[in-house]
C-alpha cells in the first residue's frame, strides 16, 4: 500500500511546507516584481496600489471559506484533498492566462482582476491546507509543522520576489510568469499523487472509497455544520482561544506604527535605511523565530512556549520604553527591533499550535480560520489605536503599557489547554 498522509509523519510535513510554498509564489511576484514591472512601463501609483490592494484583499475575506470547506466534501478523495488541487489548478490556470495577455502594463483593470483571482485561489488553498493540518497532524508534531509552514511562506514569497525577478530580468514578463506556472504545478504533484488517508481514491477515476473518519467528520447540511461550529467553541479552551487571538496581536501593530514615527519622524533615520532594516535584516529574525519556534513549541509545549514568550515580548517593550533616553543610540533601536522579530515569531508559531489544538476535526476549516480572522482583527485594532495611545501616554509610557498588556495574557493562556482534545467538537471541558 502507498504511503498516506495519515500515517507518514515526514510526507506530511514534506507536503504542507510545499503548499505553503505555493501559495507564497504568487505573493512574492506580485507585490515585488510585477509592481515594479508596472512602475517602469509608466504605472501610475493608483494602478499600482490597486494591484496592491487586490493582493491582500482577499485574504482579509478568507474565512467565509471555511464553512464551504467544511461543507462540500468529496470523503471518496480525502476531505480536503480536492479542494487544494482546484485552488493550486486554478492559481496555475490564472498565472497562465496572464502569459497569454499581449501588454500587461496596458491592460491596468484586467491586471488587477487576475490579481485578485491569483490571491482568491491562494487563500482557498491556504484555508484548505490549515484544515488539512488540523485533520493530520498529531498533537506533538503541531508546533514542528507550524513553524516550517510559517518558515515555509517567507521561503516562497522569496521565490517569487527575488527567484521569479530575476527570470523576468534575464528573459521577460512571460518567462517569469510561465516558470511560476510550471513551479506550482510541480507542487500540485504531491497532493496530486499522494491520498490523504489509505483505501481513498487517488483521481476521480480511480477505484477507492471514503475512509470512515473522512465521512464522519463530514457535515451534511448547513444547519448540522453551523450546530458543530457552535458545539467546538461551547469548549471552554475553543471560546478562550477565541479571546487570545483578539488580543494577540494589539500589543505588536502599536508597536509596529509607533516605531516607524519614533524613528524617521524624532530619530531622523532616513527612510531607505528604516525600510531596508526592516525589510532584510529584521525579517530574517521573524522567519529565524518561526522556524525555531516550531521545534520548541513541540520540545516544551505549544502553551508554556506562548506563556514563556508573551512574557518576553512584554518585557521588552517595557524595558524600551524605560530606557527611552537611549533611543538615540540606533544599535539600541534595531537590536530592540530584531529581539521583537524573533520573539514574535516564536510567540505566533505557538498561537497557531494553540488554535490548532483547540479546533475541533469536524470543523477545523471554519473553527481556525476564525482564529485568523480574530487574529486580523486585533492587527488592525492595534494599528487603529496606536495614534490615540500616543497622544495620551507619551510614546515612552505607550511601551510600557503594551508590556504589561502583553504579559497579562499568560493569565489567559493558564486556562487554554490546547492538547485535551480536538476532535469531535461535541466535547467539553
Amino acid at each position: 500500500m502507498p504511503p498516506t498522509l495519515s500515517d507518514n509523519r515526514l510526507l506530511r510535513l514534506v507536503a504542507l511546507c510545499g503548499l505553503y510554498v505555493a501559495q507564497g509564489i504568487p505573493f512574492g511576484f506580485v507585490t515585488i516584481v510585477l509592481v515594479a514591472y508596472l512602475a517602469e512601463r509608466g504605472a501610475t501609483s493608483t494602478e499600482i496600489g490597486s494591484v496592491i490592494a487586490m493582493t491582500s484583499l482577499p485574504w482579509s475575506f478568507k474565512f467565509l471559506w471555511g464553512p464551504v470547506i467544511d461543507r462540500f466534501t468529496w470523503p471518496a478523495m480525502g476531505r480536503r484533498r480536492p479542494w487544494i488541487l482546484a485552488a493550486q489548478t486554478a492559481m496555475a490556470a490564472t498565472l497562465g492566462f496572464m502569459v497569454l495577455v499581449p501588454d500587461l502594463a496596458a491592460n491596468a483593470r484586467l491586471v488587477v482582476a487576475l490579481v485578485c483571482l491569483i490571491n482568491i485561489f491562494a487563500s482557498l488553498q491556504d484555508v484548505a491546507v490549515d484544515a488539512l493540518a488540523v485533520d493530520l497532524l498529531e498533537p506533538h508534531e503541531r508546533g514542528k509543522a507550524n513553524g516550517l509552514m510559517y518558515g515555509c511562506s517567507y521561503g516562497g514569497s522569496a521565490i517569487g520576489g527575488a527567484g521569479i525577478g530575476w527570470v523576468v530580468g534575464s528573459a521577460g514578463l512571460r518567462a517569469g510568469l510561465s516558470a511560476q506556472v510550471l513551479m506550482i504545478m510541480g507542487i500540485m504533484l504531491i497532493p496530486l499523487l499522494v491520498r490523504e488517508r489509505p483505501g481513498e481514491k487517488l483521481l476521480p477515476w480511480s477505484r477507492g472509497v471514503a475512509a470512515d473518519d473522512a465521512v464522519t467528520g463530514t457535515a451534511h447540511s448547513a444547519r448540522e455544520l453551523l450546530g458543530r461550529l457552535a458545539a467546538a467553541f461551547r469548549r471552554r479552551s475553543a471560546w478562550l482561544g477565541g479571546v487570545l487571538a483578539l488580543v494577540a496581536k494589539f500589543g505588536v501593530a502599536v508597536s509596529s506604527t509607533v516605531i516607524v514615527t519614533l524613528t524617521i519622524q524624532e530619530l531622523g533615520w532616513e527612510q531607505t535605511e528604516f525600510t531596508s532594516f526592516q525589510g532584510a535584516v529584521a525579517m530574517w529574525f521573524g522567519l529565524g523565530g518561526s522556524v525555531l519556534g516550531g521545534f520548541l513549541a513541540d520540545l516544551v509545549g505549544a502553551r508554556r512556549l506562548a506563556m514563556l514568550t508573551t512574557i518576553a515580548l512584554g518585557a521588552l517593550w517595557i524595558v524600551f520604553g524605560l530606557g527611552h533616553a537611549d533611543w538615540t543610540s540606533a544599535a539600541f533601536v534595531k537590536i530592540v527591533i530584531c529581539a521583537e522579530a524573533l520573539i514574535y515569531g516564536v510567540f505566533t508559531v505557538s498561537l497557531f499550535a494553540i488554535f490548532m489544538g483547540v479546533s475541533s476535526r469536524a470543523v477545523a476549516a471554519s473553527q481556525f480560520t476564525a482564529y485568523m480572522a480574530f487574529m486580523n482583527l486585533s492587527n488592525t485594532a492595534g494599528a487603529w489605536r496606536a495614534g490615540w495611545l500616543t497622544e495620551k501616554l507619551g510614546e515612552a509610557q505607550v511601551f510600557v503599557a503594551i508590556g504589561v498588556l502583553q504579559m497579562a495574557i499568560v493569565g489567559l493562556l493558564t486556562w487554554i489547554e490546547p492538547e485535551s482534545d480536538n476532535g469531535s467538537g461535541n466535547e467539553t471541558v
